[in-house]
C-alpha cells in the first residue's frame, strides 16, 4: 500500500478550510472527505469546557481536525485503522499544530483495548454507508474500505460508542436514511437512547439524502425531530446555515 512517505507529491492534494485556517492533505485518487464530514463536525451537542470527544474512523482527519480547531478547550481523539490514512491524519494534526488532538492507531472493533470505559463525553462517527455486498465497491482500496462495511458495520460503531461514553454522554453520527433502522436497532442492545434526528436535503423540493442522529447514554430527556437542513437555496448557492458553518457567510 502506498503511504505518504513513499508517495509522489502529485498523488496528494492540500485543501484549505475555513478561509485557510485549516489545511488537510489527502490522496488525490483515494478516499476524500466530503461536505457531510464538515457538517458533522460543526453541529455538536452542547458540551462543557474540557470535554473529551472521540471520532471513530477518522480517515485523514477532516471531522476531528475541524472539531479540535473550533473547540480548543476540548480534547479530540481520532481513531483510524487504515495505515495510509493514518499517516495523513498524523501529518495533518502536526501541520495544523493542534495540541488538543490525539491520534490512536487501531481497529474500533477492538475498543476494549483502545479506550478506557466511560472516558468520553461525545463520540462522532461517519460510518461506511453501504452494507457489505449491497453494491460493488470501488477498485480503490481506501474508498472501498471507507464506504463499505468491509471491516465492521454500524453495530460495531455503536458498541464502541456505548463502551467509551460516560454517563449522559452523546453519540452523533450521519448516515443515509436507509441505514437509520439499522442504527436504531444496534443502539437498542445498549443503554444509548435516541435523542434527536435531523434530515439533510440538497434542496427544499428534494428528499433527504442523509440523516444526523443523536443518542444519549443513560437516556435523553426528550426525543426531537430537528428542523431539516437544506444544503442549497433556490439560487443554487449554499444555504445561509451551511455557508455560516463553512465560514463562507455572504457579504
Amino acid at each position: 500500500m502506498t503511504t505518504v512517505s513513499d508517495a509522489d507529491s502529485s498523488e496528494l492534494t492540500c485543501d484549505a478550510l475555513f478561509d485557510g485556517e485549516l489545511s488537510i492533505w489527502q490522496h488525490r485518487r483515494g478516499y476524500r472527505f466530503g461536505l457531510d464530514a464538515l457538517l458533522l463536525a460543526t453541529d455538536l451537542p452542547e458540551l462543557e469546557e474540557g470535554a473529551t470527544i472521540v471520532e471513530l474512523g477518522a480517515g485523514q482527519g477532516a471531522v476531528a481536525l475541524t472539531m479540535a480547531h473550533h473547540n480548543p478547550s476540548m480534547e479530540v481523539i481520532a481513531v483510524e485503522r487504515q495505515p495510509s490514512l493514518l499517516e495523513l491524519l498524523r501529518r495533518n494534526v502536526a501541520e495544523n499544530a493542534l495540541t488538543n488532538m490525539k491520534v490512536i492507531a487501531g481497529d474500533l472493533r477492538e475498543f476494549r483495548d483502545l479506550f478506557e470505559p466511560h472516558s468520553a463525553d461525545l463520540v462522532v462517527a461517519n460510518p461506511p454507508y453501504y452494507k457489505k455486498g449491497s453494491r460493488r465497491p470501488s477498485s480503490n482500496r481506501q474508498r472501498a474500505e471507507a464506504h463499505h462495511e468491509l471491516h465492521g458495520g454500524l453495530q460495531d460503531f455503536v458498541a464502541a460508542s456505548a463502551y467509551v461514553l460516560d454517563q449522559r454522554g452523546w453519540l452523533q453520527m450521519i448516515a443515509p436514511p436507509v441505514r437509520l433502522p439499522d442504527a436504531l436497532s444496534a443502539a437498542e442492545a445498549t443503554d444509548l437512547r435516541p435523542a434527536s434526528l435531523r434530515f439533510y436535503h440538497s434542496r427544499q423540493d428534494e428528499s433527504a439524502y442523509l440523516v444526523e442522529a443523536r443518542w444519549r447514554r443513560g437516556g435523553a430527556p426528550d426525543f426531537t425531530i430537528r428542523p431539516p437542513l437544506f444544503i442549497y437555496d433556490q439560487e443554487k448557492t449554499y444555504s445561509p446555515e451551511v455557508a455560516r458553518r463553512l465560514g463562507r457567510e455572504r457579504r
